[in-house]
């Protein structure tokens, strides 16, 4: 299957003429770094390069009342191996709502700060637009 995905892969950055940005160890200590550097691990959306849209794109900006499980952020369609090398892009939120209750507003919980110290530790180029960061596989 991974074998079936990266022949795929090479050939849509060929067809494409696309650029690395990344490398398995950069998503490595990137995800690394999110499940035992931040407080909490951040709502994330993924779009792999055989994707034609990614589901959750319009909505991306808005806070959500979850978290996310990073432990499997680069697998594909419940695939278990790591599809890191087909990554398109993550996009990250690094906030999410937490519930007060019924008569009270969320609150809004930020690992902001922290995400950013990450990125920058690792050396992890990213673009940041109204909240939400960017980590490109491809250009």
């Amino acid at each position: 299957m991974a074998d079936d995905i990266r022949k795929k892969v090479q050939r849509i950055i060929d067809e494409k003429g696309l650029c690395s940005c990344m490398n398995a160890t950069k998503w490595n200590e990137l995800r690394n770094a999110v499940i035992n550097e931040l407080p909490f691990q951040p709502p994330f959306i993924v779009k792999f390069l055989m994707d034609e849209e990614c589901f959750g794109e319009q909505d991306f900006e808005r806070d959500v009342y979850h978290t996310a499980d990073w432990h499997y952020a680069y697998s594909i369609d419940g695939y278990s191996f790591d599809a890191s090398f087909a990554i398109e892009w993550i996009r990250i939120h690094p906030r999410y709502l937490k519930s007060r209750g019924a008569l009270l507003e969320p609150e809004v919980v930020s690992c902001e700060k922290e995400f950013v110290q990450v990125l920058n530790k690792y050396n992890i180029p990213y673009e940041e637009e109204n909240g939400v960061y960017t980590v490109y596989g491809y250009r």
